[in-house]
């Protein structure tokens, strides 16, 4: 896909890539928001001059999934809008920060209709002492639902940004949820969950890292040495010492 050259984009130089915006590379002197600062307009406007003063051109802020979408299908981008004219008022960039299913491994920022809504959108079962199964305040990855509803609001979200911003760039990066994970446990418990523990490692995931281990981060290979050498599923994930 070919963006066009007036939204920022990334280029790659060497082994190396470059935020690029308005056709030149950006270097971000940037700082972060607590976490809900930016939900507010009216916060944001006794803010915006303190954040110029400290000589930086970007802020990293977060956009809630509960205040785009307070209402299934509904949505009100008021409050974003007050954030990326006051940045733009002050000669400042964005980054936002989008806290749909997850924030900190948890689902603080999801809408009150999925957090009403539990048979709809299931949550994750932690694993706690004999065998008991308490229920974890994060979306179950396991159900279609939640995915979906949170696909279509970062769609809306992306759309509504190209329409205020696309001639401006004020906004030069948007992060994909924050801090995806599970607090309480390594892994769901939930019956869904368990099903695709026990099923096959897919061979494509497999393959993967035997043909591109060495393009891997090193990290990632430290976690994962004991399948370089593996080319074909040995069965469950568990069987296979994920």
């Amino acid at each position: 896909m070919t963006l066009s050259p007036k939204i920022p984009h990334l280029r790659k130089v060497g082994d190396t890539q470059q935020l690029v915006v308005h056709g030149r590379p950006f270097l971000a002197l940037a700082a972060e928001l607590q976490n809900s600062s930016m939900t507010s307009g009216a916060f944001m406007d006794t803010v915006w001059q303190k954040l110029v003063d400290t000589n930086i051109n970007t802020v990293l802020g977060c956009v809630t999934w509960e205040d785009i979408e307070p209402v299934e299908d509904q949505f009100n981008f008021a409050e974003l809008d007050k954030a990326i004219l006051g940045a733009r008022k002050h000669g400042l960039h964005l980054v936002l920060l989008w806290f749909g299913s997850f924030k900190n491994g948890i689902s603080t920022y999801v809408p009150p209709w999925i957090k009403t809504n539990t048979k709809r959108f299931p949550r994750a079962k932690l694993r706690k002492a004999g065998g008991v199964l308490k229920t974890g305040d994060v979306l179950s990855i396991f159900h279609d639902e939640g995915r979906i509803a949170d696909a279509k609001a970062f769609a809306r979200l992306l759309q509504h940004i190209k329409d205020i911003d696309g001639e401006h760039s004020t906004v030069v990066m948007v992060q994909v949820e924050n801090e995806t994970g599970l607090l309480g446990d390594s892994r769901d418990g939930s019956v869904a969950a368990e099903k695709r523990f026990r099923e096959s490692v897919p061979e494509d995931l497999l393959h993967f890292l035997a043909q591109d281990w060495d393009n891997l981060h090193v990290d990632l290979k430290a976690n994962l040495i004991h399948f370089k050498a593996q080319s074909k599923s040995q069965g469950s994930w568990e069987a296979g010492l994920w």
